[in-house]
């Protein structure tokens, strides 16, 4: 038999979340903290609900994270369903890089101290067994996601052959590995890509629960994500990468504390302030650049390959300018330029061709978008390069790929027709009001110089 349902959960409310003081680390390992009375209780409310499940869609094994938290949250459910628990460093913490410490997690021998009422035997199912361990150095955002792929494919094939019986399996892990673990099952390109056309993201609330089921054709579908529902409190502590530090560190503890405070501050201001309508305030919005970029034959993309390009990636650069026309329009239009980066060395001659990974940076540089506006779902929270809280957003401009501007040719005189203002290229897209007419006054300022 093979694995046909994957649980994801992450650890319940950790006690160092709270003020201080703080307990002591029960293992002596440095950020190996225990759960919060109030984690304890999640770990409790998760194991009802599991519980509550039909047996054909119960867990039949659990796989753990070592550190004590994750255990800790596994032992009200092993017991209330008849299992023990085995733990593997494959789904162990992140730690960045720039970390001062990355804690080796206990083994076996040191958790039989606390959990050996829950535990496996050791031989079932060693913690290093597949020989997925997280860098020494510290992981950055594509190593986590690295080690989630390795993860999966040494511990599928595996685990089925030792277990064959067991198909449905629950793995208790950390914010951050839970969304690389889910990342991998659904084939996405990143940790920080949605999951659908919703623009959802993978969720990681304390104690949350997400589920995959295997399709037909062998691949994974998400049909739970981030389930906090059976929680008495709700979801608590979600978090992201695009938070840009570690899930439950300091920092992020002093990012949701300083939000609380500026948006506390916010309401008091709103209350006691009549503001003018005419004021003038800092509004952040996003942008979607198109994630279906064509390869035209204009691109300066060359290959003796007989692959078709593949799109590394199409992200807008630091380094990158943004012009907008009127942003209180329907659909503004927006220039991306200074995006390039340096193209990648080609193969020496005589080597085998290779598919050719062309960089969608390059394909959106100097490139002329019509916009639409889209309202997020929920509120999205805008930090500066320090990791300080700045301001939020709720919309952000979502670019129409199928609209495309083409430069008129020069006349016979050398000088660009109509002072080289752009027209709208209409296949396969109706230009909208707005963009008529913006082209239109275009031309009479132009006249009128």
């Amino acid at each position: 038999m093979t694995i046909t349902t994957i649980y994801l959960a992450r650890h319940g409310y950790r006690s160092n979340w709270l003020p201080p003081p703080h307990p002591p680390c029960p293992t002596g390992i440095d950020s190996d903290p225990p759960l919060a009375a109030h984690g304890v209780e999640q770990a409790k409310e998760l194991a009802t609900y599991l519980k509550s499940l039909p047996a054909q869609e119960q867990p039949q094994f659990i796989i753990s994270s070592p550190f004590y938290r994750c255990i800790e949250t596994s032992r009200p459910i092993a017991e209330s369903l008849h299992l023990k628990v085995a733990i593997d460093r494959g789904v162990g913490e992140w730690f960045r890089k720039n970390r001062d410490t990355k804690p080796v997690p206990a083994d076996y021998a040191q958790l039989n101290e606390f959990f050996n009422d829950v535990l496996i035997e050791e031989q079932q199912w060693p913690r290093d067994n597949l020989n997925v361990i997280p860098l020494a150095e510290g992981e950055n955002e594509t190593d986590i996601l690295e080690r989630a792929k390795l993860f999966w494919k040494a511990f599928i094939p595996k685990f089925q052959e030792k277990f064959p019986e067991v198909e449905r399996i629950l793995i208790i892990s950390h914010a951050a590995t839970k969304i690389a673990l889910g990342s991998v099952l659904l084939e996405l390109k990143s940790v920080v890509d949605v999951i659908d056309e919703n623009e959802t993201y993978l969720r990681a609330g304390s104690c949350s629960l997400s589920k995959f089921v295997r399709t037909n054709n062998d691949k994974w579908s998400i049909v739970m994500n981030g389930n906090c529902d059976f929680l008495s409190k709700g979801e608590e502590m979600n978090w992201d990468f695009r938070r840009g530090v570690e899930a439950g560190s300091a920092e992020d503890i002093a990012q949701r504390k300083a939000i609380e405070e500026s948006l506390a501050n916010q309401t008091t201001e709103e209350s006691e302030i009549e503001v003018d309508d005419d004021d003038f305030e800092t509004y952040y919005v996003t942008i979607d650049v198109p994630s279906n970029i064509k390869v035209d034959h204009d691109d300066d993309v060359s290959s003796n390959s007989d692959q078709a390009p593949k799109i590394r990636n199409h992200i807008i650069k630091p380094s990158a300018q943004l012009q907008f026309s009127d942003l209180t329009d329907e659909h503004p239009l927006v220039k991306i330029s200074n995006n390039v980066t340096l193209a990648e060395p080609s193969a020496a001659k005589g080597t085998k061709s290779r598919q050719v990974q062309i960089d969608g940076s390059k394909l959106i540089d100097r490139r002329i978008f019509e916009t639409s506006w889209k309202r997020l779902q929920g509120t999205e929270l805008v930090f500066d390069e320090n990791g300080k809280f700045i301001g939020k957003l709720k919309e952000h401009l979502v670019c129409d790929n199928d609209t495309k501007f083409a430069v008129k040719k020069r006349n016979n005189n050398g000088a660009a027709a109509e002072d080289g203002i752009a027209e709208p290229d209409q296949q396969g897209s109706q230009a909208s009001q707005f963009l008529r007419k913006a082209i239109h006054a275009a031309k009479q300022k132009a006249a009128e110089s």
